[in-house]
């Protein structure tokens, strides 16, 4: 019996597809030796309708804060050259704790609302820089805005690496940036009496990543770059109206000369002139009675400085007035007696006083006219 045998042939076909492949992103390590610091000052008198409760405040100018340039010096991988741009990450948030939902706490009476910017370098204004709006207070890394900067310098223009690691035809001066630049909105939480001062507060951190190759940097190797203080103060002037803005007049009657037996004192058989001090205040002040004095001041002066109890008259050196509380206790006239302050919610409050005319040397004084004035004042402590 015979057995053919056949043989089989395969052909092997292999089947090429075009592959494209581009180099991954390579983040650029030890950059920076630490945070620059910047520090913005911000002063402002605030206005009658700003300066109210759960009122917000708008700071329609970027704020630059003062501080030195930051040179990169990375540690650059051999995959690097010159031909090839670095790219840059931006990250913007705040450490500062929760106050009024979206904002964090400044001060006892302030809330502020912030914004970072984006590498300044080439914009010390801080005109056309990407905003960076920061919604959680405090901020956590992973949480915080970003942007991918315009700027896309290359290693030949300007060098980021370190001189131990530059690459062939590096660029012989080091690349400059500067996170320096803020945006606020201030929220009221109290109205302000006199001026509330904003100690120096870091409130914006800036972080940043330099890379090259197509992707960009995951945000948590991003290197804390910048920190930006706040100081200053926000100024809201006492505003009181006096006896609804007129003069007081006062008529201490007809007295007989030779009433006045005792230097200094009252006319004998004189009754006290009651005077009332009426006020209002505008609603800042309400709630801060213990801030707000009013004083007394003789115009003409006092006869004693000394003991500045008499006020001097016009054109007159023998007869003066003397103020006396309503519970009868002496008033300093040089300004230096503070009465105590209450008013109602409506900013409403009086004081009353008591007058005599009194003679200022042993003798009676002269028949005739006497005047003088007394200046009232209202103003903080």
């Amino acid at each position: 019996m015979r057995i053919k045998v056949t043989s089989f042939s395969w052909g092997l076909i292999c089947l090429i597809l075009p592959f494209s492949a581009q180099a991954a992103v390579t983040v650029l390590h030890d950059c920076f030796s630490g945070p620059q610091d910047y520090s913005v000052t911000y002063d402002r008198d605030l206005t009658a309708s700003e300066n109210k409760a759960n009122t917000d405040v708008d700071i329609p100018e970027h704020l630059i804060g003062a501080g030195a340039e930051m040179e990169a010096n990375c540690s650059c991988p051999g995959t690097l050259t010159a031909s090839m741009q670095i790219m840059e990450l931006t990250l913007a948030g705040s450490p500062l704790t929760q106050g009024t939902s979206g904002y964090g706490i400044l001060t006892d009476k302030i809330d502020i609302d912030l914004k970072g910017y984006s590498d300044a370098i080439n914009s010390p204004d801080g005109s056309g820089l990407n905003g960076l709006n920061i919604n959680q207070y405090p901020t956590m890394q992973s949480s915080m805005s970003k942007t991918i900067e315009t700027i896309k310098t290359t290693e030949g223009t300007a060098s980021v690496c370190s001189e131990s690691t530059k690459v062939k035809d590096s660029a012989p001066t080091q690349r400059k940036f500067k996170w320096n630049v803020i945006g606020a909105v201030l929220h009221i939480k109290k109205p302000i009496l006199g001026k509330e001062l904003i100690p120096s507060t870091l409130v914006v951190q800036n972080y940043a990543c330099l890379y090259f190759g197509s992707g960009s940097c995951d945000v948590n190797t991003a290197q804390l770059v910048s920190n930006i203080w706040l100081s200053g103060s926000l100024s809201a002037p006492l505003s009181c109206t006096i006896n609804e803005g007129s003069t007081i007049e006062v008529d201490l009657g007809n007295i007989v000369s030779k009433q006045f037996r005792v230097k200094g004192l009252p006319p004998q058989g004189f009754t006290l002139k009651d005077i009332d001090i009426s006020y209002h205040c505008d609603d800042n002040a309400v709630g801060n009675d213990n801030r707000i004095k009013l004083t007394l001041s003789a115009d003409q002066g006092v006869v004693d400085s000394s003991d500045p109890l008499i006020a001097k008259m016009i054109d007159r050196d023998d007869a003066g007035i003397r103020i006396f509380t309503d519970n009868n206790q002496n008033v300093a006239l040089d300004g230096s007696y503070a009465f105590p302050i209450t008013m109602d919610k409506q900013g409403n409050g009086s004081v009353q006083i008591k007058a005599s005319p009194v003679s200022t040397t042993s003798e009676s004084p002269a028949p005739g006219k006497m005047e003088g004035n007394v200046t009232v004042k209202m103003d903080l402590r």
